[in-house]
């Protein structure tokens, strides 16, 4: 078909490798099933196989809208943005697109005990242990989360709109992405570039939240270079980031009373009453410290499966953020301080220890 990408096929060599990275930010595992795997595998290829270089795409004078070609044009000052500007791996990762037909390109799906805060782990070789299973077929993962509710656990089903290869492959932008408003979608890039550039096996909250900072301050950056200081987008992306730490602080919070109550000695069937009380204040108090701005945790049906899903990207935020701080909010400085703790047997502690934090 017109565009379509002519490029050899993976080496079986490294078929293992793309459940690995499929692993990353959609949330497959190492589970050892052969079926699942195969079908991860399946669904890999294919995204590999049917993604379009962007800068082809971009000469046609057909095939794509006018709104889908500014934002594809967008995505490219951003990943050079990201790169010149932050300090961020330069791969070639965001020069491909792939059409997902309007569906999320994966699914995640992740559970936790009813009266622990305590993620369900699944096993990988090459990242270690994650607290979650990605699929690119809803079915798969539709069965998946109705036989961890059958095991008695929370769980939590949610469509993927990106993730990271580390570099392994070239991640394209997948077509659901140009539904965000153009900021958003520089967050995501900035996001999973940060993946590429800085990953620690087996430490997805640690990995998420730092990714989360570099996305949402990337973008905030991005938006000051080139709308200049007093743009009104650079104070909705701030405002919008306070709204973030705010949250985060609401999160610390609502995890603290839920420990304590986890933590006592009332029956089981007692915590799971009393913790929907702890639930609602926490959704009663989101919504009025944010209005207007309140967002989907507002309505979420909660349970800690989700409760844990929500902490990956936030709860970490504090000790990045406080770092990122005393290096004179400077992304680059952040990037290059990260990587070289990433030398280090445990890179958070190393990170707390030199600037004399709690480790997160």
């Amino acid at each position: 078909m017109p565009g379509h990408l002519q490029s050899r096929s993976p080496p079986r060599s490294k078929l293992v490798i793309l459940i690995a990275l499929f692993v990353i930010c959609s949330g497959s595992s190492g589970c050892t099933s052969i079926r699942y795997i195969a079908r991860q595998a399946s669904g890999q290829l294919r995204v590999l196989t049917a993604r379009q270089p962007i800068e082809k795409l971009l000469r046609q004078k057909h095939g794509l809208s006018a709104a889908q070609r500014a934002k594809l044009e967008f995505v490219q000052r951003t990943r050079r943005f990201a790169i010149d500007q932050i300090g961020l791996r330069r791969t070639a990762a965001y020069t491909y697109f792939y059409d997902t037909g309007n569906k999320p390109v994966a699914y995640n799906v992740s559970a936790a005990p009813k009266t622990a805060l305590r993620p369900v782990f699944w096993s990988f070789p090459i990242v270690g242990r994650v607290p979650y299973l990605g699929f690119f077929r809803e079915s798969d993962a539709v069965k998946r989360r109705d036989a961890l509710v059958q095991q008695g656990l929370d769980t939590l089903l949610r469509p993927v709109p990106a993730y990271s290869s580390l570099g392994w492959f070239a991640d394209p932008v997948y077509s659901t992405m140009l539904d965000n408003d153009r900021w958003r979608i520089a967050e995501i890039v900035i996001h999973e570039m940060t993946h590429t550039t800085l990953f620690l096996r087996g430490r997805v909250a640690f990995n998420e939240s730092l990714a989360m900072l570099v996305g949402q301050q990337g973008a905030i950056e991005l938006a000051r270079a080139e709308q200049g200081d007093g743009a009104g987008i650079v104070e909705q992306l701030q405002a919008s980031l306070d709204r973030r730490r705010q949250f985060s602080a609401l999160l610390e919070q609502l995890f603290s009373r839920l420990k304590t109550l986890y933590g006592s000695k009332l029956s089981r069937d007692e915590k799971i009453r009393r913790r929907s009380v702890h639930f609602a204040w926490a959704q009663q108090r989101y919504r009025k410290l944010f209005g207007k701005h309140a967002g989907g945790f507002a309505t979420a049906k909660l349970n800690n499966a989700v409760l844990l899903s929500y902490g990956r990207y936030n709860r970490g935020l504090r000790f990045h953020r406080e770092i990122y701080r005393r290096l004179g909010n400077d992304l680059q400085r952040l990037i290059e301080v990260y990587k070289y703790a990433a030398r280090f047997p445990n890179p958070p502690r190393y990170l707390a220890w030199r600037f004399g934090l709690t480790p997160p």
